[in-house]
């Protein structure tokens, strides 16, 4: 598959490029072209160094980086998503699923509390509303650094939501693809704010008890 990565200079989306390009053709996306094509250059070398295999990533401005893409994750800060979301809308191509990671939250005296925009449940609901194309909500609760380590095998549930049965399976294909990981279906896109909230939980779960890097799995 062609996976772009919309906001893959950030810490998930080098794990998610790290990972994915070992399997699929991966595009980089940033709002400055040079930025992405020199993400893409260090996560190449990477890679390389750190599994010997020679990746397929390369990178583009947003638009040029949706184009074509099979599937594209907006791994993207909550407070710019949705006009990331609005400003490439006539973007997307037909059969193009978008994957949310996006969680809104806030940080208080008590810890990491959920956030969703104004008006909705949820941040995937949110974009959903903004696109021509199936929104499926994954990948919230993957610990950045250990999905970059490519030294690492980490073994976790990936649980994920949509209303179109076709983008969930596509979804779910690209999550199995990672190895030790495994989609769990949750619901339709109504559902998404259980999926978003489980990200303030384990951050806070993992502060208040001094752990570090913890994720999901349901045993």
């Amino acid at each position: 598959m062609k996976i772009a990565v919309v906001g893959g200079t950030g810490d998930l989306g080098e794990g998610l490029i790290k990972r994915l390009c070992l399997n699929h053709q991966v595009v980089v996306g940033s709002r400055i072209k040079e930025k992405a094509q020199n993400i893409a250059s260090e996560l190449s070398a990477k890679v390389r160094e750190e599994t010997g295999i020679e990746p397929n990533v390369s990178g583009e401005a947003n638009p040029e980086a949706v184009k074509g893409s099979d599937v594209a994750v907006l791994a993207v800060p909550s407070e710019y998503a949705l006009q990331t979301v609005i400003s490439l809308s006539s973007e997307f191509p037909a059969g193009c699923v978008l994957v949310s990671p996006v969680v809104p939250m806030v940080k208080t005296e008590d810890g990491f509390l959920y956030s969703p925009p104004d008006g909705h449940h949820s941040m995937a609901e949110a974009i959903a509303e903004q696109v021509n194309v199936p929104v499926v909500a994954a990948f919230h609760t993957l610990p950045a650094k250990k999905l970059a380590d490519l030294k690492l095998q980490p073994e976790f549930d990936v649980p994920l939501v949509g209303d179109s049965e076709e983008a969930v399976r596509r979804v779910s294909n690209l999550i199995e693809s990672i190895p030790r990981l495994r989609p769990l279906y949750v619901g339709s896109l109504r559902t998404a704010q259980l999926v978003e909230s489980l990200t303030p939980l384990i951050l806070n779960v993992s502060a208040k008890n001094k752990l570090r890097n913890l994720s999901l799995k349901f045993v």
